[in-house]
């Protein structure tokens, strides 16, 4: 009997492959290069084959050395349900220009999955003998992106060279020439703030200090400055000027008229990692623009940065203490931050603490939500309670504890996943059943037993009742997973506070091994009394 085959239709286009090849004129863009026409080929070929079209998976503006794209990965999620058995493809470069990659997928990854893979313009199917050919053409194509890299790099750096700016946005207090976009003009509005924020920073005033000044006048910040003068008038950034972006302008001499760029690139064509490159390969224009600041204003700034730099040198290297990375503010939702403090006592000796903080508070010079300062003892004591109560629980009648939490947190009962296993059961066997038929209808048609327009009639009905099936079957097989993956989630987390039953010593290996995070809210006072609401998410399991 023919195998039945479920065609899962990939369709790739970046914006280079579009632009060279109308240039080139190897394949003609208004052939098979576009998106639409792409998937015409591939269905028109599916249906010659007798093959069944389940899904099309698409990547419109996704480079092929990029193998995280929504459609790639949703394709390869498709092929490890079952869903398809077969990818399709027009050319091997719509599926990746990778060599490496390439080759591990073809080889790899799609026959580990049962899927068959087909490239119909370089006619290489992994089914047949006509495979010698395809790492040959995938290594063609890895050049083609190598050159590509190359070729684009050469005309950033010769463009940097000649003094032309290339980045997407122009700097806080510029923007870009009407006439020519890669030459920088002062943007009078901005350059005002640019200018007082230099005056405040050399008369002595902090990051953070400048940024409240700034947040108090309600002053836009650079992204929304630009959105609101050149963009669309909205922006996903905040609205609040923080201490780095104070810190980035008044540290950067595009403000003296210099020209710095090239400072930043990726390690390769495969790996878009961004890294700093060593100032040997900076490419420098010192007077590329008209200047916003005096030299000697620029000194003056410098002169405060530098004293501040002295201060700070004979500082201890900043470790992680207990809650590092733990704690979160309740109200805004910024990471607390660690700050160690030295009381002196009465007697003369020196008592250390340590406390947590709203960094967004800080930050944003005390402009934005408010302190959240607890210390970390009042924390240790509370969580070591907590953790405690927990252990000697489970230790009491584990079987009850856990029943609460997988009524808590398991999304369907123990009724409702029987009855899922059972529909699951049901719906196996009808796919199959709807499988077998679809295949009986390709032999009556070919046979001649049924006319065309009653096969078309029968197997739009058949597919669209399968297609119904298996999204349901997906539905509920997701379902069941994740309920039995909430229940060994729940069990882990119950193995690990048991051990813990006698601990009298919070450390950091214990946090990092239960807690997830943890919420702490601000404090009030209710009745003379002081309160404050303190929010513990266990790993695994959430907030009990």
């Amino acid at each position: 009997m023919t195998k039945l085959y479920k065609v899962g239709i990939y369709c790739r286009l970046s914006v280079d492959d579009a632009s060279n090849s109308a240039k080139a004129n190897y394949i003609p863009s208004d052939e098979s290069v576009s998106i639409e026409n792409q998937y015409e080929i591939l269905s028109k070929f599916t249906m010659l084959n007798g093959w069944t079209e389940v899904k099309t998976y698409r990547d419109d503006g996704y480079s092929g050395g990029n193998f995280q794209r929504p459609g790639f990965l949703e394709m390869l999620e498709d092929a490890r349900n079952g869903l398809i058995n077969l990818i399709l493809v027009k050319d091997l470069s719509r599926l990746g220009r990778d060599f490496v990659e390439v080759g591990r997928y073809t080889d790899v990854v799609f026959p580990s999955l049962g899927c068959r893979f087909v490239s119909v313009l370089d006619c290489l199917d992994t089914d047949g003998d006509n495979t010698d050919m395809l790492h040959f053409r995938s290594l063609m194509n890895d050049y083609h992106l190598k050159d590509l890299s190359g070729k684009i790099k050469s005309v950033l750096h010769a463009k940097m060279r000649s003094g032309q700016y290339i980045a997407a946005y122009a700097p806080y207090g510029y923007r870009k020439s009407d006439e020519d976009k890669h030459r920088l003009v002062i943007d009078e509005e901005a350059a005002t703030v640019v200018r007082q924020m230099f005056e405040m920073r050399a008369g002595g005033m902090a990051y953070g200090k400048i940024a409240a000044a700034l947040n108090n006048k309600g002053i836009l910040t650079p992204r929304w400055h630009w959105a609101v003068h050149y963009g669309d008038g909205g922006c996903k950034y905040s609205k609040l000027w923080m201490y780095a972006t104070v810190k980035n302008i008044l540290n950067s001499e595009v403000y003296l008229g210099s020209l710095i760029q090239n400072r930043t690139g990726s390690r390769s064509y495969k790996d878009s990692t961004m890294i700093y490159k060593p100032e040997s390969e900076w490419i420098c224009h010192e007077v590329s623009h008209e200047a916003i600041i005096t030299k000697e204003l620029w000194e003056a700034a410098q002169e405060v940065n530098r004293r501040a730099s002295r201060i700070a040198e004979g500082n201890t290297p900043p470790t992680p203490c207990l809650f590092t990375g733990k704690l979160v503010c309740a109200d805004c939702k910024a990471p607390l931050v660690a700050n160690r403090e030295r009381h002196q006592r009465k007697n003369g000796t020196v008592k250390t603490y340590t406390s947590y903080y709203c960094s967004r508070h800080a930050n944003s010079g005390r402009s934005s939500c408010t302190r959240h300062v607890i210390y970390e003892g009042t924390l240790k004591e509370l969580l070591l309670g907590e953790i405690q109560a927990q252990a000697e629980a489970l230790e009491l009648d584990e079987a009850a504890v856990l029943d609460k939490l997988q009524r808590q947190y398991i999304s369907m009962d123990l009724g409702r996943c029987e009855d899922a296993r059972k529909e699951i059961t049901k719906l196996r066997r009808r796919v199959d059943e709807l499988e077998h038929i679809t295949a009986k209808l390709y032999e009556d048609k070919v046979c001649g037993t049924i006319s065309e327009a009653t096969f078309t009639a029968l197997m739009q009905k058949s597919e669209l009742e399968r297609l119904e099936k298996a999204e349901r079957l997906q539905t509920l097989l997701a379902e069941v997973r994740q309920s039995e993956q909430e229940a060994a989630s729940i069990q882990n987390w119950a193995d690990i506070v048991r051990k813990h039953l006698h601990t009298h010593e919070l450390d950091r290996m214990m946090v990092d091994e239960l807690i997830d995070h943890i919420e702490v809210g601000e404090r009030f006072v209710t009745d003379g009394h002081t309160h404050r609401d303190i929010k513990i998410f266990y790993r695994f399991v959430g907030q009990i």
